[in-house]
């Protein structure tokens, strides 16, 4: 597991970025429970831009599982056709 696809992923970039402007809006807010909640739906929108880096893998492995079983089922229907022709 690399950390340099998660540092490169404009996801997980927007959202460290977004700690920014949370950061403004916060130094305004008065000091009480909503504050904590900006910061934790901060956090939430991090951690599922990192979940989205950690999953895209699996993601592209189950595409291709995908691809390969319509290639077969495309090969078994032409064969089925070619069966019931000779």
């Amino acid at each position: 597991m690399s950390i340099g696809k998660y540092l490169t992923n404009m996801g997980v970039i927007g959202a460290l970025i977004g700690a920014i402007g949370t950061a403004r809006q916060t130094q305004q807010m008065p000091k009480d429970w909503r504050r904590y909640i900006v910061w934790v739906i901060w956090a939430a929108g991090l951690a599922l831009a990192i979940a989205g880096v950690a999953k895209q893998a699996d993601d592209e492995r189950h595409e291709e599982e995908l691809q390969e079983l319509d290639r077969q089922q495309r090969e078994a229907a032409k064969a089925l056709k070619a069966q019931r022709k000779g």
